[in-house]
Parts: structure tokens; C-alpha cells; sequence
């Protein structure tokens, strides 16, 4: 009995072994501006770029943020974003060289939020016309999901059943995993069964 607890434990490890790296949040892969990072001319856009599909359920960005805070403590994001695979972005602007903090927030694709910050150097060229930015975070103008839901309906669409290949590969896992669980129980089932009886003993007295 001791050596079939050890088997049945074994094989539940294994499962959760298993199972847990599928479930495991998504994190930062690229950013821009990078973390830590100068920025000496205006990108297109900023972005944060993870290491698996990000969680844009019916096309909704709900859940996502990303803002741009300037050394003045003014905001310089529209409140946009757009979700395209393991990526979200929002257009680029900046105010004065100085010291900038960004603040973002995902929804990952085992459907938890994620979020962070990180502070970047900004130094704006000659010429550069800076934004005056907010007193406080901007909300996305484009109510009908124009700006940030035309990408983010490409995202996975859970009313459809498609929740992502990490979502996949959850079942996948877990799945493969109850197999062999129930392999294991069966096996240690087979062999109590084939075990030998013990000899009978001789309770007849000789003559």
C-alpha cells in the first residue's frame, strides 16, 4: 500500500508539473520606449510586446491601459490602445525632455491582469513640438472601438471559442495529464490483482 501512495503521488505531481507552466502569467518580452531607455527621436507608436497572445475577449480592449506620465506629472496618452497578438499599442506623443514613466496593464492569456511601470529618458530633437499632455489619464475618444477595437478584433474572440493557443494548450495539458493519472491507478490496480495467494495451510491431522 505504501509503494501504491508513492506511485499515486508521483503521478499527481507530475500532472500538476504539467499543468502549471500552461497557467503561468504572461511577462515583458520588448518594449518601446525600452526599459531604461533614451528615446532621442518620436516612434510611431509605443508598444509592449509579451510572451504569449494577449486576451482581447469579443474584440473588447477592457482591462488594457497604457500610459505615458511626464516629468511633470501631466499624461500624454489618448486613452487608446490596440491588441494585436502578444502586443498592445498606443500612439506616441511626448512633452519636454526629461524623465518619462510608463504604466501599462494587460489581460493575460490565462485571463489575469497583469501590470507594471518602468521609466525611460526623453530627449526631445531641435525643433520638436511638445505635447501639453493632461492633468489626468485620457479616455479613448472613439467610442464605437474604432481606434483600439479594429485591432483588437483580431485578438481571439471567446464568443467564438477560439481563447488563444495558450488557452489550448491548457486543455492540451491537462488532458494529457489525466491520462496518465489514470494509466498509473490502473496499472497499480492490475498488479494488487495478480498478486499471489497466500499457500493454504494443513489443518488435517495424520493418521
Amino acid at each position: 500500500m505504501a509503494a501504491t501512495a508513492a506511485t499515486l503521488a508521483v503521478a499527481g505531481g507530475a500532472v500538476l508539473g504539467l499543468a502549471a507552466p500552461a497557467s503561468a502569467h504572461n511577462y515583458l518580452v520588448s518594449s518601446t520606449p525600452k526599459v531604461g531607455g533614451t528615446l532621442t527621436e518620436l516612434p510611431d507608436r509605443f508598444d509592449i510586446t509579451t510572451n504569449d497572445r494577449l486576451l482581447a475577449i469579443g474584440g473588447s480592449d477592457s482591462g488594457f491601459a497604457f500610459r505615458v506620465i511626464g516629468p511633470d506629472g501631466r499624461y500624454h496618452e489618448d486613452g487608446c490602445v490596440s491588441v494585436d497578438g502578444p502586443s498592445m499599442t498606443t500612439k506616441a506623443a511626448l512633452g519636454d525632455s526629461g524623465k518619462y514613466e510608463v504604466e501599462w496593464q494587460i489581460v493575460s492569456a490565462d485571463g489575469h491582469t497583469v501590470s507594471d511601470r518602468y521609466d525611460f529618458t526623453w530627449k526631445a530633437p531641435a525643433g520638436f513640438s511638445p505635447d501639453r499632455g493632461t492633468a489626468t489619464p485620457a479616455t479613448c475618444a472613439d467610442d464605437s472601438g474604432g481606434g483600439s477595437g479594429a485591432a483588437a478584433s483580431s485578438a481571439p474572440d471567446a464568443a467564438s471559442g477560439d481563447t488563444g493557443d495558450s488557452s489550448a494548450t491548457d486543455a492540451l495539458f491537462i488532458g494529457a495529464g489525466g491520462i496518465v493519472l489514470a494509466g498509473v491507478v490502473v496499472a497499480v490496480l492490475l498488479l494488487l490483482r495478480r498478486r499471489p495467494a497466500a499457500p493454504a495451510t494443513d489443518d488435517h491431522d495424520e493418521d
